[in-house]
């Protein structure tokens, strides 16, 4: 909660607060918890006195001031700390929007499929009205090609020109609203191949949820779109107010120059503790190390495949067993298994490590080694098939100048930096050629539409990190001096595994972003091969 506890916080509080309030006309009044009152405008005020801000409020039976504290703005209600008598009683004062309380659980009630439809008319509705001279045509939360994501796509006629919005509703994952670019970018380079000339898009407008569009305006900055024939354009959607306003882009030297936001940087893995040495032993030419980007501490690995974790102070918390990634349920675990393996670790079964289970440790160890490997004797385990990406990343990393003969095998590093697991995960790894080119390399095992733009993202924390020195300041390559130059974007996947859509979402960054697509051999197990080599953009 926000403390009201001067002059000035006090002005403020009481503007938030009957900003809010704008919202309904109702308030159903309840003080710890006890329903007492429903408030009607003109039944209640907020004022400043004398440094506070006092809540009044009465009808037929009461009559109450309280001295607010502090105060909370929800989305469908305020919750207010709150004394009075001299601060001989305290309560908690909560009004609620009786309105959007009842619509709110009506919202829960739906289907995604209904939410999207529903936002989609929304969204149609509020760009007629904000918008001078909007007309829309038509709009779905179709996509264009089969299996596309479901988005609200609509076609507008503004000032005689054609302009597509496509746009993502409150309830959506973050995932899904980072990914509106890439499916925007797709669709307006396939509605514009199909249009004759005078038919053309000239404008793709992205419509984001309020206060979750920073990743989208960072790519924006980085993204060309003239070859296109159109602009892209952003706006934010207050569903709840139902406004819309028009995010004015960056320009590039703004946003490379800015303050990163919070980055995690790596610590020497010797402090990991006694148990560390133990662990390598098992297998010591294949286990890799990696501080953990989430916790405090470190996991172990083989061919990318964590089976063991150390954390806490001294490195004095031990667990082992394989972790699941959340799409990975354990029903798909299980049907990979064939009947020899059963009473083998299960993906997902993480123990603490005691002197005792020792033997189940190394048991584990041994079992990641026969099966997780170009020759395994079962390709449907789950050892084999779990977290391919990580396997070829680490492959490269034992031997980075397997994608690029000018790649200093010296320094090799991956997740630096690393970002909070509200945007997303990385598995990447950052290199330097002979020249001192940084260069920033995403890897992909599986097709993936947004390998262009998730490498862009790392492109751009690598290119800020570059800019403030930050790289030599924590000790990266040390005794090599950087070139004073842009990182090289090597996006690597199995050559048969790029997304239809990527060479149309990968000519949209920007040249300064020197981009190489690298396709892989299929049997990349088996030893890594570059097949192919091609700037993209």
């Amino acid at each position: 909660m926000i403390p009201v506890i001067d002059n000035e916080s006090a002005a403020q509080a009481k503007y938030a607060i009957e900003l809010a309030l704008l919202a309904g006309t109702s308030w159903q009044l309840i003080i710890d918890g006890l329903p007492l009152a429903t408030l009607e405008h003109g039944s209640y005020e907020f004022r400043v006195e004398w440094g506070k801000l006092i809540f009044a409020w009465w009808d037929e039976d009461h009559s109450q001031s309280w001295h607010v504290t502090a105060y909370e703005v929800g989305s469908a209600e305020l919750r207010l700390r709150a004394v009075r008598k001299l601060g001989r009683e305290t309560a908690m004062l909560i009004l609620c929007n009786r309105q959007q309380l009842h619509d709110s659980e009506r919202e829960r009630k739906l289907s995604p499929a209904q939410r999207r439809s529903h936002y989609a008319q929304m969204l149609a509705a509020l760009l007629q009205e904000q918008i001078q001279g909007v007309k829309v045509q038509r709009a779905t939360t179709s996509g264009n090609r089969p299996h596309s994501r479901q988005y609200a796509r609509l076609w507008l006629k503004l000032r005689g020109e054609i302009t597509l919005a496509i746009g993502v509703n409150q309830n959506e994952d973050q995932s899904e609203v980072d990914a509106i670019l890439t499916a925007g970018l797709v669709w307006l380079a396939g509605f514009n191949e199909r249009q004759p000339e005078k038919e053309k898009a000239r404008r793709l407008w992205l419509c984001v949820p309020r206060g979750r569009l920073q990743t989208i305006s960072e790519r924006l900055t980085l993204i060309e779109t003239s070859h296109l024939g159109a602009r892209v354009e952003c706006f934010e959607v207050d569903e709840k107010r139902k406004e819309l306003t028009l995010v004015r882009p960056a320009t590039q030297e703004e946003l490379l120059n800015a303050h990163p936001r919070e980055l995690h940087w790596p610590r020497p893995v010797e402090t990991a503790g006694p148990w560390h040495q133990h662990l390598l032993s098992l297998a010591p030419d294949l286990i890799e190390v990696r501080q953990e980007a989430s916790r405090d501490g470190y996991s172990y690995a083989i061919h990318g495949l964590e089976f063991a974790r150390i954390s806490g102070r001294g490195g004095t918390r031990v667990s082992f067993g394989v972790p699941r990634l959340p799409c990975e349920t354990q029903s798909r675990t299980q049907s990979l298994a064939s009947p020899e393996e059963e009473g083998s670790f299960a993906a997902g079964a993480i123990v603490p490590l005691t002197e005792t289970r020792l033997v189940e440790l190394e048991r584990l160890v041994r079992e990641i080694l026969t099966y997780r490997c170009a020759e395994t004797p079962n390709r449907r385990h789950p050892f084999y098939r779990l977290r391919a990406e990580a396997w070829l990343e680490s492959l490269l990393r034992r031997n980075i100048r397997l994608l690029d003969a000018t790649l200093d095998e010296r320094f090799v590093y991956s997740q630096i930096p690393t970002w909070r697991a509200d945007e997303r995960s990385v598995i990447d790894l950052l290199a330097v050629n002979h020249e001192g080119r940084l260069v920033v390399i995403e890897i992909k095992a599986v097709e993936d539409p947004n390998l262009p733009l998730q490498g862009l993202d790392y492109w751009f924390r690598i290119e800020q990190a570059r800019r403030r020195g930050e790289l030599q300041r924590r000790g990266l390559f040390p005794g090599l001096e950087l070139a004073a130059q842009p990182p090289l974007l090597y996006l690597v996947a199995p050559r048969l595994r790029f997304h239809r859509t990527f060479s149309t979402v990968a000519r949209c960054l920007a040249p300064e972003v020197e981009t190489y697509r690298i396709g892989l051999n299929a049997n990349w197990r088996a030893g890594v091969q570059v097949h192919t080599r091609e700037r993209v953009n």
